[in-house]
């Protein structure tokens, strides 16, 4: 049997109703047809007809077991009655019934719907999203890297500074990758990475989904070190202080990478509509660890993909080079603020293993 996914609260004005073709009412025993066969039939204009008239109203009427994601016993028959009624156009329901058997092609309209129509966009976005599917990358001249590790296939983003120096944008572009034209290293490709735009970006943000573009944080060049007792106000765009990041820990010897013990980088987050609520989370053992173990430096924060909560880039230090780490808000579970999204090394030479 078909099975669509509809969205009732969008389309109860019209599914909601049914016409019948003749001025009798339908009595109360009238038998009622077994659904299981509905595919099985020719839904011609008379079979619909036919079909409304010995089917029982309050079966046909109820939406007691009507779900947005699936496909009741009469639903189909509302959906043929209105559309008949209404002369739906050809790239719709009616045509999609008339002589196809399951599993063939379906016409726009009915795919949408079978996917749940504009609750099933959301569903798909969020799924998305939640897939925690993201890739980070820089403009960089002779990459030693792996370049098969860079997804080409995800939607491309560049953070830009605005003409006047006042603000981050977003905007859309593609990656471009190319050999280097002049190798440092025999033996070693190296690859030359930027993008189809003139403006120079701070980094790529690589998005399984299309994001809004345009302002997206407050330009501040300055990258903070979040040494043991480094506290921080993230600014969300001028609104009011709701979000801080802190460092907590001893410092055992000197240096950016002299060493760190109980080391903890917590972010707070006030939220509901009057602060009211607090979260908080340590992110400190996702970045310190027994082989990374240089102070963390914020990079850049701002909201990427649009829930109000700043994401943040962190750089640090690492043998041989160094690591941007994003952490995002958007896919993380509701237990957390933010949840490690994508990482971007960067070597000043190629790497003997």
């Amino acid at each position: 049997m078909f099975r669509f996914f509809i969205l009732f609260s969008i389309y109860t004005p019209l599914f909601g109703q049914v016409i019948f073709t003749n001025d009798e009412e339908i009595r109360k025993d009238t038998p009622v047809i077994d659904s299981s066969n509905i595919e099985k039939i020719e839904f011609s204009g008379a079979f619909v007809d036919t079909l409304i008239d010995y089917t029982l109203r309050d079966s046909i009427l109820s939406n007691d077991k009507e779900r947005w994601y699936q496909l009741s016993a009469y639903q189909l028959i509302r959906i043929l009655s209105v559309s008949k009624k209404y002369c739906w156009p050809s790239d719709s329901l009616v045509k999609l019934v008339h002589n196809k058997s399951q599993g063939y092609s379906r016409d726009s309209l009915i795919l949408w719907l079978e996917e749940g129509g504009i609750a099933g966009d959301e569903r798909k976005r969020v799924e998305m999203i939640e897939a925690n599917k993201y890739q980070i990358i820089t403009e960089t001249f002779n990459y030693f890297g792996d370049i098969g590790e860079i997804d080409l296939s995800l939607r491309w983003y560049a953070v830009v500074a605005s003409e006047d120096q006042q603000s981050y944008n977003l905007i859309n572009v593609k990656p471009k990758v190319i050999l280097s034209q002049f190798q440092s290293e025999s033996g070693q490709l190296e690859f030359d990475i930027n993008h189809n735009r003139e403006n120079g970006s701070h980094f790529l943000f690589g998005c399984p989904l299309a994001i809004d573009t345009g302002y997206i944080s407050t330009y501040n060049n300055d990258i903070s070190s979040f040494y043991p007792g480094k506290s921080l106000i993230l600014s969300r765009n001028n609104k009011v202080k709701e979000f801080s990041l802190s460092a907590l820990g001893s410092v055992t010897d000197l240096g950016d990478c002299g060493g760190l013990e109980n080391y903890a980088l917590v972010a707070k987050y006030f939220g509901g509509p009057n602060n009211d609520l607090e979260f908080y989370q340590d992110i400190g053992s996702e970045i310190i660890d027994s082989l990374n173990i240089c102070v963390p430096e914020l990079f850049w924060h701002g909201d990427l993909i649009g829930d109000d909560i700043p994401d943040v880039l962190f750089l640090q230090k690492i043998n041989n080079g160094l690591k941007l780490i994003l952490f995002l808000s958007d896919p993380a579970p509701s237990s957390k603020i933010w949840i490690k999204s994508a990482e971007w090394i960067l070597l000043n030479e190629p790497r003997e293993d």
